[in-house]
């Protein structure tokens, strides 16, 4: 692990205990581009990584491989041994990144398919209040949660954009995924593979390892399929479940590090066994070099759901919130980590509200022309999209939820992510050659 980098990053992105991305230089945000330079297939949007992320590994690579391991950011990394990150430290190199704001998987992921930032693609957190649509509702799943329940989107409709996949086939670049879903976005091949995230709780209250099932044949498909130069991404959020259902300081979440890891390296093991590794190649090229890539969208921060804070209870800042056309107040923008408040009356209310949250929270309120003025949300001309979901206030407190007690599910969760705090917004960006880390 590059601390050094971790230091002068942590110095020269933080205010306080509150650590702000790096849009212009190590940022997950900027992974994407990467990819495409190293395949030959630079796009016209977005930036790269600083060289630097790649001193040490080769120069010329067939196909790269980026593993999204959901949640597990620099901090974790660092504090959980594995055979398989240590070869990669070993072999490769380690840089820490920051996430996007918010650092959570609906935004960060939107960017890391998209290539445009949260400011750009307008996904704001895992709720999305439209008030175009007069309705809050999940970002992924796209279930009406308040408001207008006849809304009815596909993943597509909910962010600005392309996905990135379909310009980098038309670049040449054959594009797979390995996911635990039967679709993916445009342009790429789905390789699915089953996890069910309930089951995985179950087995541990039997004191049974979860099984991440499929996930080796899933990738070994992928690489048999891919046709180089060959672009293969994938996703593992077991780590990210564990934290939130039990926490980072956790037998459980231990448990589930160990495992996802052990299935990751089954599976990168199992390409060279079964001819699909680096030196064997897949269908179209059997001498293809392959770059693997290590990285998450977030980290986490371990709250405590006795204290984590219920917005309900306070009557006048539940008295200053905008209004679905049902009469209820608007409650789910954001998440616990990046609440957006939507105010009747945006000027009295706002200074009121946020004198309120000031004298009572330890956390950063941001009005509307503070998080434009700093570029909270990325660095781009903002979208439409984007400023009609923007709150009038923001609110990311220091280590705590702040969110509403009709969502009970969301204030009971204890690792959580979304903030600015830096266990949550430094994340890993590991990069080796696939041949050394296999066993």
């Amino acid at each position: 692990m590059r601390t050094d980098l971790e230091r002068r990053l942590r110095e020269r992105l933080s205010e306080g205990d509150y650590c702000f991305p790096d849009y212009d230089g190590y940022c997950f945000a900027n992974v994407p581009a990467t990819v495409g330079s190293v395949l030959g297939a630079d796009r016209n949007a977005g930036r790269s990584l600083p060289d630097d992320v790649l001193t040490g590994v080769g120069d010329e690579y067939d196909r790269v491989l980026v593993v999204v391991v959901d949640g597990f950011g620099t901090a974790f990394w660092k504090r959980h041994d594995h055979p398989l990150l240590e070869r990669v430290e070993a072999e490769g190199i380690v840089s820490p990144l920051t996430s996007t704001y918010p650092s959570e998987t609906a935004a960060a992921m939107t960017t890391f398919h998209t290539g445009r930032l949260p400011a750009a693609h307008g996904v704001l957190g895992w709720d999305i209040y439209d008030p175009a649509d007069d309705a809050s509702y999940e970002a992924f799943t796209v279930e009406v949660k308040a408001g207008n329940e006849s809304v009815d989107h596909e993943l597509h409709d909910v962010f600005e954009g392309e996905p990135i996949y379909p310009d980098l086939a038309n670049a040449g670049v054959d594009c797979h995924h390995v996911v635990p879903f039967e679709e993916t976005y445009d342009g790429a091949v789905a390789h699915t593979y089953d996890w069910n995230r309930d089951g995985d709780r179950d087995h541990h209250e039997l004191g049974r390892k979860p099984e991440i099932e499929g996930f080796d044949s899933a990738l070994e498909a992928a690489f048999t399929a891919a046709e180089t130069p060959a672009y293969l991404f994938a996703y593992l959020p077991q780590i990210d479940s564990a934290a939130h259902a039990f926490g980072t300081e956790s037998e459980e979440y231990r448990e589930t590090v160990d495992n996802t890891f052990d299935a990751l390296e089954r599976a990168l093991s199992g390409l060279e066994s079964n001819g699909s590794g680096a030196s064997a190649g897949g269908s179209a090229d059997r001498d293809a070099e392959t770059l693997v890539v290590l990285t998450a969208d977030h980290g986490h921060v371990d709250t405590d759901p006795e204290r984590n804070i219920d917005l309900e209870t306070c009557d006048e800042i539940m008295g200053y919130l905008e209004h679905h056309a049902d009469g209820e107040p608007v409650r789910y923008a954001g998440s616990p980590r990046n609440l957006h408040l939507h105010l009747r009356d945006s000027d009295r209310g706002r200074e009121r509200v946020r004198t309120m949250l000031d004298e009572t929270l330890d956390a950063r309120i941001f009005t509307r022309e503070e998080v434009l003025e700093r570029d909270l949300f990325g660095d781009c001309r903002p979208s439409e999209t984007f400023q009609r979901r923007l709150g009038d206030l923001v609110v990311c407190h220091r280590e705590r939820s702040v969110w509403y007690g009709s969502d009970r599910a969301h204030l009971e969760l204890v690792g959580v992510h979304g903030g600015l705090h830096p266990d949550e917004m430094l994340v890993p960006f590991a990069a080796s050659d696939l041949e050394p880390v296999l066993e």
